[in-house]
């Protein structure tokens, strides 16, 4: 899911835009940059938040003889994940709002947009269907191919203990769109005891989501510069409650 993200966040030309805004004067987009900024250091901290969690009740699995014993709330991590949800539409419908007016501007920015907004979702659609129903996805591809990984199955964490409780092949069916072609999918309830535990721990050595996510703010980062270089704060906030008055409806 991560590298969607920073595929989202490096199609954003912040400098053209930055020395746009600058050149007409535009506050109002000076204003959609800066809750764009504000927007990626949110999922990456909360990325952080449950990265952490699921690291540490790794760490503390352990196999005994009367089964699993691990530390790992999953009423939280589901509203982490819910939380993250809704933090990918705000980030949508900004970036959709910034380009919508840039689009008719520059070529490159049309071309950008249509990247991003492709038919009638965007690369983030699947992403936020899935966390917003407790699923982390694992697949680091980019927009052609997510949710499927490398390996070419569709891999997630569902963080529940009550998958036992379900027809798991019937679930599996719908969960990625049912297409009428046969998908594998690969999706570990908490309940599912150690084979959890196997899927995230292939998923932390092999996808390496740490270095990802330091990859990510090493971009965020550099925006925030551009901002600085641009705008003062007086300008960045002076319509930040127009701007932000539409975004809202985070649970």
């Amino acid at each position: 899911m991560l590298e969607i993200i920073r595929f989202f966040i490096e199609k954003i030309d912040f400098l053209k835009i930055a020395e746009l805004a600058r050149k007409r004067n535009d506050r109002l987009m000076a204003a959609r940059l800066h809750l764009i900024l504000v927007q990626s250091y949110e999922i990456i901290e909360l990325y952080t938040v449950i990265l952490g969690e699921l690291e540490s009740a790794l760490e503390a699995h352990q196999k005994t003889e009367n089964g699993y014993r691990f530390h790992l709330n999953e009423h939280r991590i589901s509203a982490l994940l819910l939380r993250q949800s809704s933090n990918l539409e705000v980030m949508e419908t900004l970036t959709d709002d910034l380009f919508f007016e840039l689009r008719t501007l520059d070529n490159d920015f049309l071309m950008a947009y249509r990247q991003l907004f492709p038919g009638k979702g965007t690369i983030l659609n699947a992403a936020s269907a899935l966390l917003a129903n407790a699923r982390l996805p694992l697949a680091e591809t980019g927009p052609g191919t997510f949710p499927m990984t490398r390996r070419g199955d569709y891999r997630t964490l569902w963080i529940t203990r009550e998958g036992a409780k379900h027809d798991r092949r019937e679930i599996e069916k719908y969960l990625y769109g049912d297409n009428g072609k046969d998908k594998q999918v690969i999706d570990i309830a908490i309940s599912d005891g150690d084979v959890f535990f196997d899927v995230l721990t292939d998923y932390l050595e092999n996808e390496k989501p740490r270095e990802k996510l330091s990859s990510i703010k090493s971009l965020t980062d550099s925006y925030r510069l551009v901002l600085q270089q641009n705008f003062t704060a007086s300008e960045l906030l002076s319509e930040i409650g127009t701007v932000a008055k539409h975004y809202s409806h985070r649970p």
